[in-house]
């Protein structure tokens, strides 16, 4: 027998000779089942996707509300002017998606001071408002926001604070 003969006959050769055209390759039903599987995983991901994208957005305008505050208290530790305008960290109202950052009226550190700052949701309703400010009394930063249920918001002790 000759080499080529011998070739001809192994298994794995046979097999390759004798599958026919369309054998080969997935069926429609496995196709099928492998979408129903990809739809239903999209499904229950892109609900966690979007709370996931909430999130960021509060922490994100958390951690500017924040250092715009110890921005304005080193200006302040600098003899440098604390108004609202002078800060660095605020000079772009709109920098943070969903938010537009402004002074906070209302407290004690003066209506145009960089020591006292609100994130409005933008649009109205979409995410929880944050505003911090400097206690007069402790020194200490209070941080509040409006809505609980929202991302970046709890309620402790009845009072809704950052998380």
């Amino acid at each position: 027998m000759t080499i080529l003969q011998n070739y001809l006959k192994s298994k794995k050769v046979q097999k390759v000779l004798t599958t026919k055209p369309g054998e080969e390759g997935f069926s429609l039903v496995e196709l099928v089942v492998v979408i129903a599987v990809l739809a239903i995983l999209s499904a229950v991901a892109i609900p966690a996707f979007n709370n996931v994208q909430a999130n960021a957005r509060a922490s994100a305008v958390q951690n500017g509300l924040v250092n715009g505050l110890k921005e304005c208290a080193v200006r302040d530790a600098e003899n440098l002017t604390t108004a609202w305008a002078d800060a660095a960290s605020f000079s772009n109202t709109s920098a943070f998606r969903g938010f537009t950052i402004r002074a906070m009226t209302g407290t004690n550190q003066g209506n145009d001071s960089c020591f006292a700052a609100e994130a409005i949701s933008n649009p109205s309703g979409q995410n929880s408002n944050f505003t911090i400010y400097l206690d007069d009394v402790t020194g200490a930063a209070v941080k509040r926001c409006t809505v609980p249920t929202k991302p970046g918001c709890q309620t402790v002790g009845g009072v809704n604070i950052w998380k």
